[in-house]
This record gives structure tokens, C-alpha cells and sequence, in this order.
């Protein structure tokens, strides 16, 4: 082989490698958005379990008989004594909530609740006075994924 043949030869080896390295690159890239992306509907997942089985409860610890009066509701958005999330009894209990998801088998979540009063003209702000919407926002987080997943529900009490 003669010098120029040479360096056709180590020009193609440098191409093939700038090639490869490329091709890598881009397959661990599209490699950590599926892996970003399953985290995301999996978070997404837990959060609305979490708000079905909320909404599933009764709006108020007062409101297993109906009341007409909203003073009449409870001061305490949270478990109410010795319950446990386990067997919260209503919606606001899971404002309470604070646990680690590690029976799955991707990754942890940490998913927090937070149950709060809201004016319905205004539901993004929390009130600090009973009223007969409550909103329970679930937050979950996971050191796998580089997102947040919060989802907020709105649950209201009507006397019929």
C-alpha cells in the first residue's frame, strides 16, 4: 500500500468512527426520552389513582348526614385523630398523604396530597375559610425522572 491509499484508509476509519459516535449519541439520547417519558405516564398514573379513590370518600367528616350550613363543615383538612391514609374516611384526608411508592418495578415515588378550601371563581388560590369546594392536589416526584407531576381535582358538596 502506498501513502495515499494509506490515508484514504485512516480518512474512511475516521469517518466510520465520527459515525458511530454519532449514531450512539443519538440512541442514548432518544434512549432517555422513552425512559423520561414512561416515568411521566407512570407518575401520571399513581396521581389519578390517588384522586379517583379521594373522590370515591365523602366530602367531609360532618357530611355523613347532610348539612345546609357551611360552618358546619370541618376546620381540619387532614386524618382526623388515629386514622391513617389506610383508612382515611373522607376526601380531605388524603391531604395527609406523604409516601413512597417502591413496590414498582421501574422506579420510587415520593407522592405527596394537599387538600385545601377554594372559591370556585377562583380555584387556584386556596381560601381560608370553609366553603363547599375543596381542591386536592397529588405531587408526584421521582429521582428518576427530571419532572414534577402535579394534577389537582376539585370536589364539591351539593344538598339535594
Amino acid at each position: 500500500m502506498n501513502t495515499g491509499q494509506m490515508m484514504l484508509s485512516i480518512g474512511a476509519l475516521i469517518l466510520l468512527s465520527a459515525m458511530i459516535l454519532r449514531v450512539n449519541s443519538t440512541f442514548l439520547s432518544t434512549d432517555t426520552t422513552v425512559q423520561a417519558s414512561k416515568f411521566g405516564v407512570l407518575a401520571t398514573s399513581l396521581a389519578t389513582s390517588y384522586i379517583e379513590e379521594a373522590s370515591r370518600k365523602q366530602f367531609d367528616e360532618n357530611t355523613s348526614v347532610a348539612i345546609s350550613d357551611s360552618t358546619l363543615l370541618s376546620t381540619n383538612l387532614g386524618l382526623d385523630g388515629i386514622e391513617t391514609i389506610s383508612d382515611c374516611n373522607d376526601f380531605d384526608d388524603f391531604g395527609a398523604l406523604d409516601t413512597n411508592i417502591t413496590n414498582l418495578p421501574s422506579a420510587t415515588f415520593n407522592v405527596r396530597g394537599k387538600v385545601s378550601y377554594i372559591n370556585p371563581q377562583n380555584p387556584d388560590i386556596d381560601v381560608n375559610y370553609r366553603t363547599w369546594n375543596k381542591k386536592l392536589t397529588i405531587t408526584v416526584t421521582s429521582e428518576f425522572s427530571p419532572d414534577t407531576i402535579r394534577i389537582s381535582s376539585v370536589f364539591s358538596y351539593f344538598k339535594f
